[in-house]
């Protein structure tokens, strides 16, 4: 089916809408946790231990929660984990209202804060990815999942930019408390909706250690997984580096959020013509364009001379980013059975977003040590050098599902 027509699906359409505003609330969290980290100590490095901390907390858990998704209800598992990230939004909204944004001195509320709302995350992982396809029929997965992706990116087109002016209009602490606002709608859905049944019956011992002899023994998942890792890092300055780039170029806090937000526009309108280039292209050729652009996109906002280039080369980055990880993500998810696509789906959690903690202390460390563009230019040419990479591995034909290997 087309986009409009999964959008328009009772399962899906609502929890297309309900992950779309949460997904625009995670912006004003991130927005404003690094603007004020930012103000408050002068230091990228300790804005990227925003990151480290809240994507840290998915190498801890994300293993343990994706042999969990695989063994209870998914969509049950997605709430409870929406519940807890919510609890440790409204308690940081709360404690930045009450003691105010000029008077607040430590970034320690902001650090304890993204801990819980990190678990949250990475608790949610896992059922976040394997749930979609109980959503729609096996021949929409591809479409849903370039849409469960387009949440994400559209939320970035124009939720950053709108946390940018809430956090200059009205501070960090009004921002906090849109994000935990945004919560509830997805929340609702979750509560409400009703899964397909799926069967997760197959053969398979349940433990973490078969997801790896299955991710890391194949290399039609191998291959399209270290492909991931290098999407993370490549797009991380986006995360880390932002509020340092408006600075660069003379701009207020507000600017943040528009640079955020190209780079999710230029993602959000590349993504509704994404089935026809994953079908055209083996899926490994395909994440291969999509590095380099991400990487021609990052080396363009490495030398931009001004912040128009720079808002020009982040829409660039974000074309790229969602070709490659609509791409690769679509590879994995058709290769693999349900009985295990909780834990492998746990793994690509790790590689995509475990990364961003070093990431993003390497990129603040860069910045800080060298300069800005330096943060930026390493991460372009992490994403360069994987697209030849992957260019050059053996084509790979399109198979069913692969068959989960049998328990030693």
């Amino acid at each position: 089916r087309s986009a409009r027509e999964l959008i328009a699906d009772r399962r899906f359409g609502p929890y297309f809408f309900g992950n779309l505003f949460s997904n625009a609330g995670n912006w004003f969290q991130n927005i404003a946790a690094g603007v004020l980290v930012f103000e408050i100590t002068g230091s990228n490095t300790k804005v990227g231990l925003i990151s480290a901390i809240q994507f840290g907390a998915i190498l801890v858990f994300t293993l343990w929660a994706g042999k969990l998704s695989d063994r209870v209800n998914r969509r049950r598992m997605l709430l409870f984990s929406q519940i807890l990230a919510w609890l440790g939004a409204v308690g940081l909204a709360i404690t930045i209202l009450v003691i105010g944004d000029d008077n607040i001195s430590n970034p320690l509320p902001v650090y304890l804060a993204t801990a819980v709302i990190g678990t949250g995350y990475a608790l949610s992982l896992p059922a976040l990815q394997a749930l979609v396809p109980a959503l729609v029929r096996p021949g929409d997965l591809k479409q849903a999942i370039a849409l469960n992706s387009v949440t994400f990116n559209l939320a970035r087109a124009f939720g950053p930019a709108v946390a940018g002016w809430v956090v200059a209009a009205f501070g960090a602490g009004v921002a906090f408390g849109v994000n935990a606002l945004s919560f509830l709608p997805l929340i609702i859905v979750l509560s409400l909706i009703r899964q397909r049944e799926v069967d997760m019956s197959g053969e398979s011992d349940g433990s973490i250690s078969e997801s790896f002899r299955i991710a890391f023994g194949d290399r039609r998942i191998l291959v399209p997984l270290i492909g991931t890792l290098a999407i993370g890092f490549g797009s991380d300055p986006v995360n880390t580096l932002t509020p340092a780039i408006a600075n660069l170029f003379g701009q207020n806090r507000g600017f943040v959020g528009l640079l955020v937000a190209a780079f999710g526009a230029g993602a959000a309108v590349a993504a509704f013509g994404l089935g026809s280039f994953v079908k055209r292209y083996e899926a490994e050729r395909a994440g291969s364009y999509g590095l380099a652009v991400l990487g021609g996109g990052m080396a363009m906002l490495a030398i931009s001379p001004n912040h128009w280039i720079a808002l020009v080369a982040l829409a660039v980055a974000g074309v790229g980013f969602i070709g490659a990880i609509t791409a690769l993500n679509s590879a994995i998810q058709d290769r693999i059975d349900e009985a295990v696509r909780g834990r492998v789906m746990a793994i690509w959690s790790v590689f995509f977003l475990g990364i961003r903690p070093i990431a993003a202390l390497v990129d603040g460390a860069i910045a800080d040590a060298v300069s800005v563009r330096a943060g930026i230019a390493v991460p372009a040419a992490v994403a360069t050098a994987m697209a030849f990479w992957l260019r050059r591995q053996p084509s790979t034909e399109r198979t069913e599902r692969r068959e989960p290997a049998p328990a030693a």
